[in-house]
């Protein structure tokens, strides 16, 4: 979090609701957004709008690809409740001891 004479109130990085506008964020603060996103910052000579351009081309790319994941998150659980069978689990035995040189490994 920044000192207490910090215009802006502290916030998770990355952490932007969909109406703060980029155009309205120092470079600074684009760049920092970037980096948080996991995209890369454009090569070369920048203009602020490059980085505006780049920021919401990032931000579409994470929910699509947040989508991506809870969609297969949610074919997993249907084929999991769906009657799928699973291996059945074999007891341990702790009785059965291996060679010495399984052991040193």
């Amino acid at each position: 979090c920044e000192p207490p004479y910090h215009r802006q109130p502290c916030r998770a990085p990355g952490d932007m609701t969909a109406q703060e506008d980029p155009s309205k964020l120092s470079v600074a603060e684009l760049k920092k957004q970037l980096f948080w996103l996991g995209a890369s910052v454009p090569s070369g000579h920048l203009e602020k709008s490059d980085l505006v351009v780049a920021l919401r081309k990032a931000r579409a790319e994470k929910v699509e690809q947040e989508k991506r994941k809870e969609e297969k998150a949610q074919e997993q659980r249907r084929q999991t409740h769906s009657g799928v069978l699973r291996p059945d689990a074999r007891p341990l035995n702790y009785e059965v001891k291996q060679s010495k040189e399984k052991q040193e490994v």
